[in-house]
């Protein structure tokens, strides 16, 4: 009897604690003899033709056992290698065993390749082909992928909304590949009334409030959807900038922008606020003087061009913007520009401000004078 136990357990440890009658009768163990190890309690009998060793583990043990007994006289091993076609857990029972749903399950649910007749209570068996895609392992045992459980559970007539909250769950889990399943369901758009796979599994979602639409409303009126509202709009003008700013020249840009000033208000009221002195000694320093000043005086009016300050208050005004637009656009603007840009805020410029000594009729009156041409003995020299 010792020796009998031994190959019992040897047999039963590949196979979750389990052995069948048929796969004992091909060790040599009869019928009797398992008979009397169950009444020894080694053995428990599961049901017809399985039996359990008592240290056997509890979980899906009545799962294992129905799929040992589709085909008995082989091992799980054995079943194993090509498990699409051995008989795998499907529809409710595979929605239990991925642990999705809460579907009835009192009945467990298997697809075979082939038709086949049990009389074993407690099993329900479907014929369907299965590819090795459509197949996993869970626990030990072929089941049918998440997606193929729910075109299966569908196809067989079960409640949409149940299937919806399988599909709710695998969502957010994140163990259901939409596009897969989209494919899958496709075949049962039509009777569920959508044109395609896609559109069904957007229904199913919606039923439990996890379609796109659904999912795009309740993010809007998140607070944490609605910063994601502004960082896509400020993307979105970020974007819009960076393609604009290239196509401007921004030397004529200015030159627009000045047109639209009053140019001798502009140049008088800029005057006050630089040290004119220094600004003019250092301008025809770097300037062919007469030359420069024979093409300033015919694009001014001179008797008013104490009107500079209003275009520097009004420029102090658009450089902050421009600093704006380039920071949203990411876009370097041209030296030039980025020189003005600098030069309106910067130290020498406030220094300038506040050594200011002469008002901005003298320094007019004086610039005007120092371009006058000479009379003497009433020639022209």
């Amino acid at each position: 009897m010792t020796n009998v136990v031994a190959r019992v357990s040897q047999l039963a440890a590949g196979q979750w604690g389990l052995l069948t009658t048929a796969q004992a009768a091909s060790e040599g163990i009869t019928r009797l003899q398992l008979a009397r190890l169950a009444d020894a309690d080694v053995l428990e009998r599961l049901g017809r033709g399985v039996y359990a060793a008592t240290s056997a583990a509890g979980e899906h043990l009545g799962l294992r056992a129905a799929w040992l007994s589709l085909d008995p006289a082989r091992t799980a091993e054995e079943r194993l290698g090509k498990p699409n076609v051995a008989g795998v857990v499907s529809h409710a029972s595979a929605a239990g065993l991925h642990g999705l749903g809460d579907l009835l399950n009192d009945e467990h649910e298997f697809t075979l390749p082939q038709r086949k007749q049990t009389r074993r209570e407690g099993i329900r068996v479907h014929r369907g082909d299965l590819t090795e895609q459509d197949v996993t392992i869970v626990a030990g045992l072929p089941v049918t992928t998440e997606e193929r459980t729910i075109a299966d559970l569908l196809r067989a007539g079960n409640d949409p909304e149940h299937v919806a909250q399988i599909i709710g769950q695998g969502v957010r889990r994140g163990v259901i590949d939409l596009s897969d399943l989209a494919i899958r369901l496709d075949p049962l758009a039509r009777r569920h009334n959508q044109p395609d796979g896609g559109a069904l599994a957007e229904y199913l979602l919606d039923l439990v409030g996890l379609s796109r639409a659904a999912l795009r409303l309740e993010l809007a009126q998140s607070p944490a959807g609605q910063e994601l509202v502004v960082v896509g709009q400020l993307t979105a003008l970020s974007e819009m900038f960076a393609k604009m700013l290239p196509q401007f020249d921004t030397a004529q840009m200015v030159g627009k922008m000045l047109l639209q000033f009053d140019t001798a208000q502009m140049v008088g009221n800029m005057l006050p606020q630089f040290d004119t002195t220094q600004m003019i000694g250092k301008m025809l320093l770097q300037f062919d003087t007469a030359q420069m000043v024979g093409k300033m005086l015919p694009q001014f009016d001179t008797t008013q061009i104490a009107g500079l300050h209003q275009v520097g208050a009004r420029m102090q005004r658009i450089s902050p913007a421009i600093a704006q637009l380039q920071e949203l656009s990411k876009v370097a603007l041209s030296g030039s520009v980025q020189a003005a840009i600098s030069a309106i805020g910067s130290t020498a410029t406030k220094a300038g401000l506040a050594s200011l000594t002469e008002s901005s009729t003298q320094a007019a009156a004086r610039a005007t004078a120092a371009v006058q041409p000479t009379h003497r003995d009433g020639i022209d020299r």
